[in-house]
């Protein structure tokens, strides 16, 4: 009877211990769908029903707008858990493995949530580690993400999220809120003080300068009078120039040259033309609107950040 009753048992619990392994040891790459494949409209992977369908419409929507302006494309993945131990190499191998972000521009952000290890993850493309800083990834996390993820508010978390992230690369703004009191007088004062010690170290280092070429090389006494300036050569920007100084106490004599910049015509030396401009993160190309599903070839290197709750 024992024999029998275990011989039941094993064979109901045979086909729940065949399924479990898969889903204990998490999603390996290739196994996580890529919803961009089925519908351009889509960029958010949302398997194991993490965030909420209000959540995935607004992501998908925010991720929309950057993509048609050309600026980003973002693509966020919420699961369970992951095979592998390292989140940001299944990172970099899964974002990099739907190409997010266009060839050549690599303006591709990704998302990666993983519950059962309470760790989130962005990496970006380098087109846009300019504006979204390793740091900046931070602080969205830190400041609007992890607060609602430690409440079980992942869809809260991960819209709050996306929209930093928009309001970064759009040049909209980010609203933190008020949880960092460095936003009062203090960094001003810094700032103030900054200047004033820069402005000071420079008239320090050009008194020591003039006292050093007053400096004669034979008496050591600081008795050099400039007696002569003579223009030895020109160039299209420069002029050619030596001084001649007498030491008053020895009567050694001193000549040196110097490059001193012409007038070019204009009121001041030129530096040459200012080429381009930011536009807005308009030079990131067109919009993406006519693409048909799937992202745009896009790759990463090392940027972004991660952080636990």
């Amino acid at each position: 009877m024992r024999t029998l009753l275990t011989t039941i048992l094993l064979s109901l619990m045979l086909p729940l211990l065949a399924a479990t392994p898969a889903r204990a040891a998490g999603y390996r790459v290739e196994e996580i769908p890529n919803v961009q494949l089925t519908d351009r409209n889509r960029y958010v992977s949302n398997p194991d029903r993490i965030l909420s369908e209000a959540a995935v419409a607004r992501i998908d929507s925010l991720c929309g707008s950057l993509r048609r302006q050309g600026i980003a494309q973002v693509a966020v993945v919420a699961v369970d858990e992951i095979a592998g131990d390292d989140l940001f190499t299944f990172a970099i191998d899964l974002f990099r493995r739907w190409g997010v972000g266009r060839a050549g521009d690599d303006n591709g952000v990704g998302i990666l949530l993983v519950r059962d290890r309470r760790e989130i993850r962005f990496v970006t493309g380098y087109g846009v580690e300019g504006v979204l800083t390793d740091a900046l990834c931070k602080r969205i996390q830190t400041q609007l993400m992890l607060p609602r993820f430690r409440t079980g508010d992942y869809s809260g978390g991960m819209v709050a999220g996306v929209e930093a992230v928009a309001g970064a690369l759009t040049g909209s703004g980010i609203a933190f809120g008020e949880e960092e009191p460095d936003d009062g007088p203090l960094p001003v004062l810094y700032i103030f003080g900054a200047v004033i010690l820069f402005f000071l170290a420079t008239s320090l280092l050009a008194l020591h300068r003039r006292r050093q070429e007053k400096r004669c090389p034979r008496c050591h006494k600081h008795t050099l009078v400039r007696e002569e300036r003579r223009v030895l050569g020109l160039t299209p920007q420069h002029r050619i120039v030596e001084y001649t100084f007498v030491c008053t106490h020895c009567g050694h004599v001193v000549r040196h040259q110097e490059r001193e910049w012409r007038d070019n015509g204009f009121g001041g030396r030129g530096g040459g033309p200012i080429i381009g401009g930011f536009g807005g993160l308009g030079g990131f190309g067109g919009g993406g609107g006519s693409m048909g599903g799937g992202f745009g070839g896009g790759s990463f290197g090392g940027g972004g950040a991660g952080s636990r709750w």
